[in-house]
């Protein structure tokens, strides 16, 4: 419905996908004025809220299908997003007043039906499960608060210097050029070609002295 009014998204941020990067889609969205950025491998946090929020609307949706089964489908993710935006966040902030500056009005003049009070019910107990899962994000987000990792070393690297990167799978890999460096980005050439890195799964690859001093000397 933004598209309606708004026009299209300046930005759109994908993941680190081949779907991604084909021509087809890249000049669907370079027709309508849109830039595309595309997050770095082995870096989860950056993807967009929609996936961040998912486990919490998804449990919400859940409850007030449970609650209310009744209620399509449709209408259950309708309510399962009021719950939500009708809640204040981790940040204190409540969405639904960020963009109207009020709750929307009721009127007491007419009696609710029973399926209007039943979905309200539903809504009630999702919006208490939302408040519990707030809080408990808040307690784990403090016990896990820690300095990050000291990227200012990897950063400095002159082009074409060797590099290790972190793999999920794999852990660390390498070595590898570093061939360009945009910020916190680091392109890294690959056996399958350029791939862009967050810093903090970069290292220096240091080589070890035994091993350059064991090497015979050219022309030798």
């Amino acid at each position: 419905w933004i598209d309606v009014y708004q026009g299209p998204p300046d930005w759109i941020v994908t993941d680190a996908g081949t779907n991604f990067r084909s021509t087809e889609f890249r000049q669907s969205a370079k027709a309508m004025s849109i830039s595309i950025k595309e997050v770095p491998i082995e870096a989860h946090n950056s993807v967009g809220k929609v996936e961040r929020y998912h486990t919490t609307l998804r449990r919400i949706y859940d409850i007030i299908r449970k609650e209310d089964p009744s209620a399509s489908p449709k209408l259950a993710l309708q309510m399962a997003l009021k719950a939500i935006n009708d809640t204040a966040g981790p940040n204190g902030l409540v969405p639904t007043l960020l963009v109207y500056g009020a709750y929307p009005r009721m009127t007491d003049d007419s009696q609710p039906s029973p399926d209007i009070i039943q979905r309200a019910e539903a809504i009630r107990k999702a919006t208490k499960e939302v408040r519990e899962i707030h809080a408990k994000r808040k307690v784990d987000d403090a016990l896990a608060m820690r300095n990050g990792p000291d990227t200012s070393l990897t950063i400095r690297l002159p082009l074409q210097s060797e590099v290790r990167v972190w793999r999920e799978k794999d852990g660390w890999q390498g070595p590898f050029r570093l061939i360009a460096a945009d910020g916190e980005d680091c392109t890294i050439d690959t056996p399958r070609g350029p791939k862009v890195f967050r810093s903090t799964a970069v290292k220096p690859f240091h080589t070890d002295p035994d091993d350059v001093a064991g090497q015979p000397a050219a022309g030798s």
